[in-house]
């Protein structure tokens, strides 16, 4: 990052079983209460789940009559909802005028996986037949060209498959885009819905673990330090490497190297730094996440336990949980952890925008 600039987030959305709306996700997650669990049966040979919907918005907001999004699935709504939240309405008619200049990265890991799940299925019955109305849902990028349509944007834009630590990695590449001077900000999204594919996937990791859906976004922009007081949002402080385990690196070793280089990037003592983790993913990720925090005596919020698992979506949820936490004045720095379910290590801090 420059020497004379920092990077804010400026803007932040969600879409969550707690309702649509950041605000509905951090209220949630600080009364700590597990939001109701409803149950899921593929059949009677298969096992059964537990899961947490996104309730209906209401009212229907004006963006989902658009015609780009009436046979979308849940995910690319639940992505457009948490993306119209962070931009807000001044920026996105500033963007459909072309007169604000933001690229979009989409993370996920299912991604919209019921159309996908529907078109595989009739390709194998019958390929002459199979939906092409259900075809361009299959694709990874769906959402993140959805979004750009609204948005009237034609600036860079891209997607990223990744585990549940994928956002972090998403925050980076924006800034790396800011820092080139590609675009003025950069909207990074995150989301993903429920279905029996991966309400059962999650049983291999978790057989008490709920399944939930949703989206997360934040929108970053560079501000030249000389006019950064008074400015409005969170500053990024730092993003950690991705600390990728496998054959040379163990899950154990990737958590601690990600939470010793993390510490590294706190700026105030760790007993005023709320620990935002991903505490609640699965008994094997968790052993490994909470070695590496054991020693931590500052304040702690965990997402999963009170909303489920949202796989690519859970570290977004995160960031947005940080941002409410600054915005509102419960913390003044907070430290995301985020230790995958099968790839990698990431952590981040955000502060007060001083």
């Amino acid at each position: 990052m420059s020497t004379d600039s920092r990077i804010h987030i400026t803007g932040w959305g969600a879409v969550s079983p707690a309702g649509w709306g950041s605000a509905f996700l951090f209220d949630a997650i600080k009364e700590g209460v597990p939001l109701p669990c409803s149950a899921s049966h593929r059949g009677e040979s298969a096992p059964k789940c537990c899961t947490r919907k996104v309730p209906a918005p209401t009212p229907a907001p004006d963006w989902m009559k658009h015609n780009r999004i009436r046979r979308t699935t849940a995910a690319a709504r639940h992505a457009v909802g948490a993306a119209m939240e962070a931009m807000g309405a001044e920026r996105l008619a500033a963007a459909q005028a072309g007169q604000w200049k933001a690229g979009v990265v989409f993370c996920t890991t299912n991604g919209c996986v019921q159309f996908s799940r529907r078109f595989f299925a009739e390709a194998l019955k019958d390929p002459a037949l199979a939906s092409p109305i259900l075809f361009p849902e299959t694709v990874y990028n769906a959402p993140a060209s959805h979004i750009a349509a609204l948005a009237g944007s034609p600036e860079l834009n891209c997607t990223l498959v990744g585990d549940s630590s994928q956002f972090l990695r998403g925050m980076d590449l924006g800034a790396q885009w800011l820092e080139d001077g590609e675009v003025d900000a950069v909207l990074v999204v995150a989301a993903e819905e429920l279905d029996w594919l991966t309400d059962e996937a999650l049983l291999f990791f978790d057989r008490d673990g709920a399944t939930a859906e949703g989206a997360a976004a934040v929108v970053m922009e560079k501000v030249h330090r000389d006019t950064a007081n008074g400015q409005k949002g969170v500053a990024l402080l730092g993003i950690t490497d991705a600390w990728t385990y496998g054959t040379d690196l163990s899950l154990a070793n990737a958590a601690i190297g990600m939470q010793a280089e993390m510490q590294s990037l706190l700026t105030e003592d760790f007993s005023n730094v709320l620990l935002c983790s991903g505490l609640g993913a699965a008994p094997r990720a968790d052993a490994a996440e909470h070695a590496a925090w054991k020693g931590w005596k500052g304040k702690k919020m965990r997402l999963r336990p009170v909303l489920g698992e949202a796989y690519g979506c859970i570290a977004g949820w995160q960031t947005v949980a940080a941002c409410e936490s600054i915005a509102r004045g419960d913390s003044t720095q907070v430290a995301i952890s985020a230790v995958g379910l099968s790839e990698q290590a990431v952590g981040a801090v955000l502060g007060k925008a001083a």
